[in-house]
């Protein structure tokens, strides 16, 4: 009897077995479900919104900042040019006063009694450096005369200079005309029998002394009869 119970016992035990067998089986052997998300297509857009703004708004005053910057340099290179274009009218003007008086003329064709070349004041003030040039001295009756003159005015924090041409043809049979380097004009022309005179006035918005600056302006002026 106690052998019996045994057996019915054991069968169960075997059956239950088997039942958790089958059962862990089903469930590996069944496809694995996916994990599923609830995705919601606005979400970030607000993200991307505020970045693009941003973007915009950088642009604008990225650009803005642009044009502030040039009109500062414009503004600043226009009241320099103005220095420098002033000094050049000063220039001028000074040459064609000298150039009128008798007495200057006369030494500027090297036919007066005074010192030769002569020194030419400017704005109350004598020249920092001069020089004369004959290019030609009589050949064919032509005499062509060169002078340079450099001003400092430093109270105006400017500099000029000026080249004068005296080109004296009334004993010369033909015109001329005599190439030149480092003018307005790349020749200088005068007619026989004539006196003729070309100026070349340049000015500077810095002193003399600061010409080799990397913001120097030049100003250049030029004058012929």
């Amino acid at each position: 009897m106690r052998n019996k119970n045994l057996g019915v016992r054991d069968q169960g035990l075997g059956i239950r077995v088997q039942e958790i067998t089958s059962r862990f089986l089903a469930g590996v052997q069944r496809p694995l479900k996916p994990d599923t998300y609830n995705l919601n297509p606005t979400r970030g857009f607000a993200l991307l919104i505020t970045l693009v703004v941003i973007s915009v708004v950088l642009s604008i005053g990225l650009s803005l900042l642009q044009i502030t910057v040039k009109q500062i340099s414009l503004s600043s290179i226009a009241r320099e040019s103005t220095v420098a274009l002033y000094a050049a009218n000063a220039a001028l003007e000074c040459m064609q006063y000298h150039r009128a008086q008798p007495s200057t003329r006369a030494d500027l064709l090297n036919e007066g009694s005074g010192v030769w070349p002569p020194v030419l004041q400017c704005a109350d003030t004598n020249p920092l450096d001069h020089e004369e040039t004959t290019i030609i001295n009589g050949a064919s009756g032509v005499f062509l005369y060169k002078y340079w003159y450099q001003y400092d005015l430093s109270s105006n924090n400017a500099c000029f200079e000026a080249s004068i041409y005296m080109a004296d043809m009334r004993d010369a049979d033909e015109d001329i005309e005599q190439d030149v380097t480092g003018e307005g004009l790349s020749a200088i022309s005068c007619n026989a029998g004539e006196v003729c005179t070309t100026i070349f006035a340049r000015g500077y918005n810095r002193p003399c002394s600061q010409l080799e600056s990397l913001f120097t302006v030049q100003r250049e002026l030029t004058l012929e009869y």
